[in-house]
């Protein structure tokens, strides 16, 4: 297993903004590897596709 670089576009007022958010992934990611918990692509997609169906989490991005 190996690590990539993982590109995508997100919403954002700046591209301070986005590269904040970018910062915080990359910090979750980091301090989870810290821990021994291997952050890996398989499952980041297994959590998006719970978390899209999350009642709090559509809420709380519906309030934008």
């Amino acid at each position: 297993m190996g690590g990539y670089e993982v590109k995508f576009n997100v919403y954002a007022d700046s591209q301070e903004e986005a590269d904040f958010a970018s910062a915080l992934i990359k910090q979750f990611i980091t301090e989870q590897a810290n821990k021994g918990i291997a952050v890996t692509a398989n499952r980041i997609a297994e959590a998006m596709n719970k978390w899209k169906d999350s009642y709090f989490v559509s809420n709380y991005f519906k309030q934008y």
